[in-house]
């Protein structure tokens, strides 16, 4: 009787203890997760943009505000190395910058909606030549 009821206290101890060890390490396993939402996500992107042809880059913001900046700059043949247009917009189709015939730009804007922002770029005009795009940008949040 004696070790049946030692074994059960036994078994009791060791039981509450896996349960503690349990919840403890869902928690730590849900604090990582909900940290992972304050990680600085980059933007690394190369592209050839044809003649005539309308290139996008897409991003998917968290759920949380932060900052989207960064630069690109493109290259192409015969000295001309304009794009005819970039623009930048969020989910919503608004725009948030936008920069027309060039060759290089920064942006820096305030990103407050979760969802899809897309960056365009544009290589229409009278020289009608591929151009090759670099895009370097981060999301910061706040």
């Amino acid at each position: 009787m004696k070790k049946s009821v030692l074994l059960l206290g036994l078994a009791v101890v060791v039981a509450v203890g896996i349960a503690v060890q349990l919840s403890t390490r869902d928690a730590v396993v849900g604090q990582v997760r909900s940290w992972e939402q304050f990680a600085t996500t980059r933007i690394s992107e190369e592209f050839e943009i044809a003649a005539g042809a309308v290139q996008s880059v897409s991003f998917a913001a968290p759920a949380i505000s932060g900052t989207l900046s960064g630069k690109w700059r493109s290259s192409g043949k015969g000295g001309n190395d304009a794009l005819s247009g970039f623009t930048l917009t969020d989910p919503s189709d608004a725009l948030l910058d936008s920069l027309f015939k060039g060759s290089s730009g920064r942006f820096e804007v305030k990103v407050s909606a979760a969802g899809t922002h897309t960056f365009f770029f544009e290589n229409a005009g009278v020289k009608q030549t591929p151009r090759h795009v670099l895009l370097d940008a981060e999301f910061k949040p706040d």
